[in-house]
């Protein structure tokens, strides 16, 4: 029977950057006379088990950390080392430039013999062909898998015995097998292996297994063949229990698509399968199985009981479950209303976040797994609202800079573990994360370390850009290229004529907010000069922009796409003067659409911006609330229960992606009205909109200073309101018919008589 093994952390943390300088120190010391170890050739494992036994000098909490690549579990003393319930450790980095160790503190008593076992698995850091009819996104290797351990217990090749494990097959996209039958007898010493030429960092969070769900529905196919249904998209680590013969298996496969006929055979996500194979021993109890280095975004899951020869005895399913998995980052807010297709919106867009943060913001739990870096910039707030995800995003700073090449470029994923091509490698909107994330996480968090940390890989970024800014063809400081208004073609609505937002528009808008962007860092850090320079450049293209793309006498951008006009105005490139003739073209478009959007991932976060500050918050309500037409009520609709990537719930696209929540932001931002008015909520605004429909809202959002709460709700003609300002913070309440109102920290009630609605 496989060992469920687990390894753990003996910290936590929540903060904006990584740690202190004198960190590397600390490593120095935990890896003095280490060597990093590999298993010998002659045993070719797929995942190689490593054991060796120590003692310590005196009772008490005893250092080991561990840098396994590319990813590890280990035990102690037949234990998992820390909690048991973390994964995919040390977490995915560029090995070339940043490898991740993990410190633990076992409580271990004085001259007692310690059995310290540590198993290797690929994850991204090896990545081969899977076979023939198996799943993988790309095949690439960063080299061979191997291990460094340090603290009491010393990694070098006399000291360790390696052998194979009952992991026979272990792939980050295609599953793990596991062979309870297979030979581990044959131990081998451990050889020492070339170093990777990353520099070794503690890891600054890990990602756990979280709750238990099981299976709410089973459906017998046949007799080989079960569906079960756990009613919940997400990222998961299964785990099946079975009782059977000696050399029978168990074949689990995943989907998120519906079935495909009454019987309830599902449709896998990809033309190639990722599955689970597991092989019982036979011992005549029951057998529990769970890949050790695999997740996988699923809401079905098929299981095939397989005899150990054909005409033999099928094993029997005796159980099976799905443990969530996610990286280890705070809750921070919470959002509840009185309008329940709201609430299960919410839910869509928080299941969709949470499966997507694991040691990168993954862009689906399937069948890519990369950090697509446009998220981390277009939907940061949305993130931001309910998690506190600081640790996370400032390892994103990380793999960018480790990501960069020479000329400056930031790749749209990081890490970059595979090279993708043409709009697909660069294009700005992605790459833009290089400068807009460490901003955003000063406005959140009023921290400016990650500013200072990566000021100059935010420069080399823009500095890179300014060579496509420039082309006869197309004029100066006007950028090219790139992937656009990703997936606005799925809000299209029969009977009314798509409006393609062109690529170099959106590419030019994010290259203004850049220059803007990088003034205001550079005032942050003294550099005056600079600033002044970004300014004028930004102003260029703020030029450049309207002479291009400018209609004054129609009052639009472009052809007056929702996402054209809506970024133009958000970024401050359109002249507020004609702010009322742009917010009219793009209500009129929404309504002409039966109030559906037509915006992208790239406009629709602007979209919302620019209805919510021009006093359309009514109209955002009817979009959110329609069912019958492309949008969050139709993914609703069509069965799903986490936020799809296509606004029209398309089958072959992922049923699992957050890049089109945005709506969170108008949830906390208009219905419970927070705004941020100064970094870290210092100070802020509550104001909500009190809109025909809606009769109550609680949410919640736990800032560096301390939770904001706001809770309302009408009575009769009039509303109640109660806010709670956390310590060190004041707020300006907001109120239809009163003046505005001061206050410090504390909880205090508010009550107005509304208009007719």
């Amino acid at each position: 029977m496989s060992r469920m093994v687990s390894i753990g952390i003996v910290f936590a943390v929540a903060f904006s950057g990584f740690a202190a300088p004198e960190a590397g120190l600390v490593a120095d010391v935990l890896f003095n006379r280490s060597q990093w170890i590999a298993q010998p050739a002659e045993l070719n494992a797929a995942a190689p088990r490593f054991t060796a036994t120590f003692t310590v000098d005196k009772d008490g909490p005893a250092p080991i950390a561990i840098c396994g690549l590319g990813q590890y579990v280990a035990t102690l003393n037949g234990k998992p080392l820390g909690r048991g319930d973390e994964f995919n450790l040390p977490g995915w980095t560029r090995t070339s430039k940043s490898c991740f160790y993990n410190l633990f503190q076992p409580v271990l008593k004085a001259r007692s013999v310690n059995t310290l076992e540590i198993t290797l698995g690929n994850g991204m850091y090896n990545v081969p062909h899977p076979g023939k009819g198996l799943y993988t996104k790309f095949v690439g290797s960063e080299g061979t898998q191997k291990l460094i351990v340090g603290g009491v217990v010393k990694s070098a090749a006399g000291g360790w015995k390696v052998s194979a494990s009952e992991i026979v097959r272990t792939h980050v996209y295609s599953g793990d097998d596991i062979d309870a039958t297979a030979d581990r007898s044959k131990t081998f010493p451990a050889v020492l292996a070339e170093a990777p030429k990353g520099v070794l960092r503690e890891a600054p969070f890990v990602c756990r297994l979280q709750e238990v769900r099981k299976p709410v529905k089973t459906h017998r196919v046949s007799d080989e063949e079960l569906t079960l249904d756990f009613a919940q998209s997400s990222a998961y680590v299964p785990t099946v229990t079975a009782k059977g013969p000696r050399g029978s298996r168990v074949e689990i496969a995943f989907t998120d698509v519906p079935a495909l006929d009454d019987r309830m055979r599902i449709r896998p996500l990809t033309r190639d399968l990722s599955r689970c194979l597991f092989t019982l021993s036979g011992t005549g109890r029951d057998e529990t199985f769970s890949p050790p280095f695999f997740y996988y975004g699923f809401r079905y899951m098929r299981v095939r009981l397989l005899p150990a020869a054909e005409g033999g005895p099928r094993p029997a399913l005796v159980s099976a479950e799905a443990r969530v998995v996610s990286a280890d980052m705070p809750r921070a807010g919470s959002f509840e209303c009185s309008i329940p297709l709201f609430n299960q919106i919410h839910d869509l867009c928080w299941w969709a976040q949470r499966s997507n943060m694991q040691s990168v913001f993954t862009d689906c739990p399937h069948r890519e797994k990369l950090g697509w870096l446009e998220q981390d910039n277009l939907h940061s707030d949305q993130i931001r609202w309910g998690w506190n995800a600081n640790a996370l995003f400032a390892k994103t700073c990380m793999d960018i800079a480790d990501s960069q090449l020479s000329d400056g470029m930031v790749p749209d994923i990081a890490p970059e573990f595979t090279v993708f091509r043409g709009g697909f490698r660069h294009s700005i909107e992605w790459g833009s994360s290089s400068i807009l994330v460490p901003w955003q996480q000063y406005e959140w968090t009023g921290d400016d370390s990650l500013i200072r940390e990566y000021y100059p890989v935010m420069v080399a970024y823009h500095t890179y850009l300014r060579t496509f800014a420039h082309h006869p063809s197309r004029g100066d400081f006007i950028m090219a290229g790139g992937l656009g208004d990703w997936y606005a073609d799925t809000g299209a609505v029969a009977g009314v004529p798509p409006r393609k937002t062109s690529i170099n528009l959106t590419a030019t808008v994010f290259y203004y907010m850049n220059a803007k962007t990088l003034a205001q860092c550079a005032d942050l850090l003294g550099k005056n000069d600079e600033a002044e320079a970004f300014r004028a450049e930004a102003g260029k293209i703020k030029a450049a922009f309207n002479a291009k793309w400018w209609h004054p006498e129609t009052a639009s951008y472009e052809n007056n796409s929702q996402t054209a006009n809506a970024m133009a105005l958000a970024t401050g490139l359109a002249d507020p003067a004609f702010a009322g003739g742009i917010v009219s073209n793009i209500v009129a478009d929404v309504r002409a659409r039966g109030n559906a959007v037509a915006a992208g991932e790239i406009g629709y976060p602007f979209l919302l911006q620019v209805l919510a500050d021009h006093g359309h918050d009514g109209l955002i309500f009817d979009m959110t609330s329609v069912t019958n037409k492309p949008g969050y009520g139709y993914m609703i609709a069509k069965g799903n229960t986490s936020c799809h990537e296509a606004w029209d719930a398309r089958t072959g696209s992922s049923h699992n992606h957050f890049m089109m929540a945005d709506i969170v932001n108008w949830f906390y931002g208009s219905l419970a009205g927070i705004r941020r008015t100064s970094p870290g909520f210092k100070t802020f605004t509550v104001a909500p909109a009190f809109l025909k429909g809606l009769d109550w809202v609680k949410a919640s959002h736990t800032t560096v200073f301390g939770e904001i709460r706001v809770v309302w709700h009408k009575e009769g003609r009039g509303v109640r309101l109660t806010v709670t300002v956390p310590p060190g913070t004041v707020a300006t309440i907001r109120l239809p018919g009163k003046a505005d109102v001061t206050q410090p920290p504390g909880e205090r009630s508010y009550s107005t008589v509304l208009q007719t609605q």
